[in-house]
């Protein structure tokens, strides 16, 4: 779907470079030839030779073919951002964990029917098409985000497993997934509730292929420390906060569960993250991420022209400044702790051995 999109986009851009080379590439338009002497013209009647004036372009024709060449390529680089956009993870608001294969963020495809969802209906009545269809749309972002979140604990246990970590962690991290499809289902429900239409999960279809990326102790360390201690830590921020300002009982309530659940992850994580500083090499990479975690960038929504920031609150989605603010908190407290605890590994390394008694 993806490549499809990239190839999509691309052939604009081609069109309108191909239109922009051909303004100024084309053959020139002959224009009226003025009368010739008899020994210029040929025995078919026309002149071999060309004016100065035959050679000139019509201006007009050639505006047109570079704006039309400038438009058709704006239009192939939109689609593409686009495209990165949705496989680069900012997708609107950070939902935890993200599932990422092959450096790239992968989400489910959208289809009908049963089979993700549960009983969850908020009152939709009072809204119009248009702001039923906003809604519908950034739940789905949740719900496809929350699905995804399940088969990236699933791919952080099995690296666990690989890397000899113990049963505990390797428990939270399955029931972290167990909690995602409760997310899941939730979001899906609301989201078909604002939709009018009963939305599922479709397939995932990078996971298709294996993901032949080694398990690298490293890798694991700094994607649990930005993907755990921020992404879900900042998730559990602006879910509960929403809650508190959702006024539909139903919102309220999901949000509500997701924020304690999120919150929950966001520790595991520190457990992971202090497990992995143990490992060979993994204390200093780390260090130099926790120092460059001000670079990042807090969720982004995206336009929703038409709607006030209390009638986004009123449906549990918080307006771009408020959800700045917590990720700066957020991110400010992880930066804090994290080199708290890289400091502390560092110091148990220097210690020498105590003596044990005779």
């Amino acid at each position: 779907m993806a490549f499809a999109g990239y190839a999509f986009g691309g052939v604009f851009v081609v069109l309108g470079l191909m239109l922009i080379i051909r303004a100024f590439t084309r053959p020139a338009e002959p224009a009226a030839a003025p009368p010739l002497p008899p020994a210029q013209i040929s025995t078919d009647g026309m002149s071999p030779l060309r004016t100065r004036d035959s050679q000139r372009r019509p201006v007009g024709s050639t505006i047109f073919r570079v704006l039309g060449g400038l438009t058709l390529g704006g239009i192939g680089g939109l689609i593409i951002a686009f495209m990165y956009a949705i496989t680069h993870l900012d997708l609107g608001g950070s939902k935890g964990r993200v599932l990422r294969l092959r450096g790239k963020a992968a989400l489910p495809e959208v289809a009908e029917g049963a089979g993700w969802g549960d009983a969850a209906a908020p009152n939709v009545q009072h809204l119009s098409r248009e702001e039923r269809a906003t809604l519908a749309g950034l739940w789905l972002i949740s719900a496809r985000m929350e699905h995804a979140s399940i088969a990236a604990f699933s791919q952080l246990s099995l690296h666990l497993a690989a890397l000899g970590a113990s049963s505990e962690l390797v428990e939270r991290t399955h029931i972290a997934a167990l909690d995602e499809i409760r997310h899941a289902r939730r979001c899906y429900a609301i989201a078909s509730a604002f939709a009018g239409k009963t939305l599922t999960a479709g397939r995932i279809a990078e996971l298709a292929t294996p993901d032949a990326t080694p398990i690298d102790p490293i890798r694991l360390a700094i994607g649990t420390l930005v993907d755990g201690c921020v992404a879900e830590g900042v998730a559990a921020d602006v879910a509960r906060t929403a809650s508190t300002v959702a006024t539909d009982p139903v919102v309220r309530d999901a949000l509500a569960m997701i924020a304690r659940d999120e919150e929950t992850h966001a520790e595991l994580a520190w457990s992971v993250l202090a497990w992995c500083l143990e490992l060979r090499g993994v204390r200093r990479a780390v260090a130099a991420r926790v120092a460059r975690l001000d670079d990042e960038l807090a969720p982004k929504l995206p336009d929703l022209g038409g709607f006030s920031a209390a009638g986004l609150a009123a449906h549990g989605v918080l307006d771009q400044a408020r959800i700045g603010a917590l990720a700066a908190a957020r991110i400010a407290a992880v930066r804090e702790r994290a080199s708290l605890l890289v400091a502390e590994r560092s110091h148990a390394e220097c210690e020498p051995p105590r003596a044990t008694a005779a």
